[in-house]
């Protein structure tokens, strides 16, 4: 088994499983009903999704590989600002570093697209998730769907184990 991950350019390429992984997460678990959801920001976003994938030699001798689609997140572009969100990981594979993969894979999209920074809103709980990879906690917090919020932003000089290399 190994991790493997794409990138999906939103409006263009389907992204109904990111979308599936968001109901679940947000919608079902969280009852976070407007990140479950798609929104105007899809259509202009590019995702990433990680898979779980696990191979396996045939009777045949032929190896048959199996991709589980386990997490999502997207990269918006406003303005100057790139801003990372909707990162959700399936229940069932929390714990394994989906969510970090995919956090990283997006921070080096935006790097690599130029960024100078890069902006979180995340959730209370995640906070110290989000202080591993490099993100740095600013002043301003908000509420949405009455879920607690820091705004949290990270630099290539900030950003731990490898994603700053641009």
């Amino acid at each position: 088994m190994y991790i493997q991950g794409k990138y999906l350019l939103g409006g263009l390429q389907d992204i109904s499983e990111c979308l599936k992984i968001r109901e679940e997460v947000f919608g079902g678990e969280q009852g976070f009903l407007s990140a479950a959801g798609e929104d105007a920001d899809d259509k202009e976003a590019i995702f990433a999704l990680a898979y779980e994938t696990e191979k396996k030699e045939m009777p045949d001798g032929t190896v048959e590989e199996t991709l589980l689609p386990v997490g999502t997140g997207r990269l918006i572009f406003l303005g100057d600002t790139y801003k990372i969100g909707r990162i959700a990981v399936k229940k069932e594979f929390r714990g394994k570093k989906y969510g970090d993969f995919i956090v990283r894979m997006l921070v080096d999209k935006a790097f690599s697209m130029g960024a100078k920074e890069v902006f979180v809103g995340a959730q209370k709980h995640a906070i110290p998730f989000y202080e591993k990879i490099g993100f740095i906690a600013l002043n301003e917090e908000y509420f949405e769907d009455e879920i607690y919020h820091k705004v949290m932003k990270i630099m290539p000089m900030t950003c731990k184990r490898d994603c700053g290399k641009h």
